[in-house]
């Protein structure tokens, strides 16, 4: 497999877990996470090929695993698409350029927040609990596609260093999955 940033960023994650990570709860666990990806670090149609491919290979269908997620998903995209637009609406003054365009789920993602700036654009997801294999690479890919829905949306030109910073404060995986984590340790370098 010709690793895409989204599938590095998870291995990297499964690593740290396995090697750092304290059990807990039939899980291996880091808390306090930070990913961040770069715009200039990714190509969005290799990213799609590479998170299925991740899907197929490791976890099972790719198909499957979107159709639990799409109305997560698509709730979230619109639910954020309808706030900037609601806060610029009722708030005369405010532009792209707001603090306010901030959402909320009881989901594990559990919170969205978008900033705009000339220089840099920023999309902020805070995810209270992470299933680095069997779910990760979908929310992180998400959020590729939630910039992307952005920039169209509201036809805002994107800067190489745009980026999508993904909080987590549990990254974890399964004890039951290790088998599967010491076939992926094989591929680490």
């Amino acid at each position: 497999m010709n690793d895409v940033i989204v599938v590095q960023k998870v291995k990297q994650l499964l690593k740290d877990i396995k090697n750092n990570g304290c059990a807990i709860n039939n899980t291996r666990e880091l808390q306090n996470v930070l990913i961040t990806i770069k715009n200039s670090e990714y190509d969005y149609f290799m990213e799609s090929l590479g998170v299925e491919e991740w899907y197929n290979k490791f976890v099972g269908k790719w198909d499957d695993r979107m159709k639990l997620e799409h109305n997560h998903y698509n709730f979230l995209k619109a639910y954020l698409v309808h706030k900037i637009g609601e806060v610029r609406y009722f708030h005369k003054e405010e532009t792209l350029t707001s603090r306010k365009f901030v959402v909320w789920s009881q989901d594990c993602i559990a919170s969205i927040q978008f900033l705009h700036r000339p220089h840099k654009n920023s999309l902020n997801i805070f995810i209270r609990s992470s299933d680095v294999l069997n779910l990760l690479p979908a929310d992180l890919f998400f959020g590729l596609q939630l910039l992307d829905l952005l920039y169209n949306e509201f036809n805002i030109e994107p800067n190489d260093c745009d980026e999508v910073n993904y909080f987590i404060t549990s990254a974890h995986y399964y004890l039951k999955d290790e088998d599967k984590i010491n076939i992926l340790q094989d591929d680490w370098s």
